[in-house]
């Protein structure tokens, strides 16, 4: 324990060749190991603090104070600041080496001069500020890009049709996308060209359906060029309510196609057209010509992550539109998620708003219902959240749904599309809630 080492020996590996300030003391607090860079702080060679005891250096106000007595007493790892006579801060962190008795035989001590701390510290700080900056301005970029005006998309089937809306963005191919009036598919389709090369350009949206036999292929080719195909040159032109084109109105379509265009062609089907051609009722080849991509938006019941977050994102634009501060009852918002809403964002939209404006209260409840929507007494929930555990909230909300189901639809097919579950999970939980015998009906 006399010997004495500036560098480490072989045979007792205690100091390696680090490029930092290290101390090995004996528990009498003398020091016995130094590295090449231990008096830097200190002011002073490591050779001059080979052998001297800490608490000679304390008092000489070198060491201020000495960790070695402070690992001593208190038996585990110590953290200071000490104070050179130079003036510099220094962070010291002190480490007990104890017998095979439990007693403290060395202590070894690092440290590292504050300042550089202090600017590593700072350095980490702006870094970790940019990028807090950065994913902020990534965030509200991506909400800005990827926001579908009027439509809420966070539904797994919904994110999925998003998704592929994104990737059919950068390609030039025909998309379809299909789904029942109000779910979204025009803003969809705006939101397709706004992500696409042609978003500076014109976005025609044409209501095929409307336009008359007689007039459809001119309205499209126009007499000098001005016709549909013309306005929607180098941009997008969306083919509306496809799925209700004449055989006639097909024809001609498919023959317009066939010509040279530079439009990015986005048709709209309320139903599928994939069951229209096998059901004769639409032509293969004009399948084939709109039909390289296709994407579906399921009706809002079977999308409940949407549904839930559309009521909460309406209810608040109509709060700011309207300068209130309203909320919904407990009752009548979980009666709002179990309506089939048939004609989807756009009919609960115009529910919510009606409901919003015919509430005297700050609260809109049941009662404030246009009355086509407003419940049976006998199907009213009738609960408050408070001092209920969710799991009983949502049995009391799931037999309400199944029970005023089964009054609305004949079978339990029906009730199962309708909810957006299996036929077999309807026919386990009506017995659940209402023990129908197992003959019971099944269809």
């Amino acid at each position: 324990m006399n010997t004495l080492f500036l560098l480490p020996n072989t045979d007792e590996e205690i100091i390696d060749a680090y490029d930092e300030d290290i101390i090995v003391t004996t528990r009498e607090g003398r020091i016995i190991k130094v590295s090449p860079h231990s008096g830097e702080p200190y002011g002073v060679a490591p050779e001059e603090l080979l052998g001297k005891s800490v608490y000679d250096l304390e008092a000489a106000g070198i060491f201020s104070p000495a960790i070695t007595p402070l690992v001593l007493e208190q038996k585990k790892k110590v953290v200071l600041r000490q104070d050179t006579p130079s003036g510099r801060k220094v962070l010291i962190t002190g480490i007990p080496l104890f017998n095979d008795k439990g007693n403290v035989d060395f202590v070894v001590s690092y440290s590292y001069d504050m300042s550089q701390l202090m600017v590593m510290k700072e350095y980490l700080e702006n870094l970790e500020s940019e990028m807090s900056k950065v994913k902020s301005e990534l965030a509200h970029l991506r909400k800005q890009q990827l926001h579908v005006e009027g439509c809420v998309m966070e539904s797994p089937s919904s994110s999925r049709a998003l998704q592929t809306a994104i990737k059919m963005a950068q390609l030039q191919t025909p998309v379809v996308i299909q789904g029942e009036p109000g779910t979204g598919k025009t803003a969809l389709a705006k939101f397709i060209h706004s992500q696409s090369s042609r978003r500076d350009a014109a976005f025609i949206e044409v209501h095929c359906s409307a336009i008359p036999e007689s007039v459809f292929e001119i309205s499209f080719t126009g007499l000098d060029g001005e016709g549909y195909m013309g306005l929607a040159a180098g941009g997008t032109l969306v083919l509306n309510e496809i799925d209700q084109l004449s055989p006639a109105s097909q024809a001609a379509l498919f023959n317009i196609l066939q010509q040279p265009h530079t439009a990015r062609i986005i048709a709209i089907s309320n139903a599928s057209v994939e069951k229209a051609v096998s059901d004769g009722r639409f032509r293969q080849d004009l399948f084939y010509s709109l039909h390289l991509a296709s994407i579906e938006l399921k009706p809002l019941r079977e999308r409940p992550d949407d549904l839930d977050q559309s009521i909460s994102l309406f209810l608040e634009e109509l709060n700011n539109n309207y300068q209130q501060q309203k909320s919904l009852s407990d009752d009548l918002y979980f009666h709002l998620l179990q309506l089939p809403w048939k004609s989807n964002f756009r009919e609960l939209r115009n529910v919510l708003e009606r409901s919003f404006i015919e509430s005297d209260s700050a609260l809109v409840t049941l009662d404030d219902l246009p009355i086509t929507y407003q419940p049976d007494s006998d199907e009213r929930i009738g609960f408050e959240l408070d001092g209920q555990t969710l799991p009983h909230i949502l049995e009391a909300v799931e037999k309400k749904v199944l029970l005023n189901a089964q009054k609305r639809y004949r079978t339990t097919t029906e009730m199962a599309n309708i909810l957006g579950i299996s036929q077999p999970s309807v026919v386990r939980k009506l017995k659940k809630y209402t023990n129908t015998p197992s003959g019971g009906e099944i269809t």
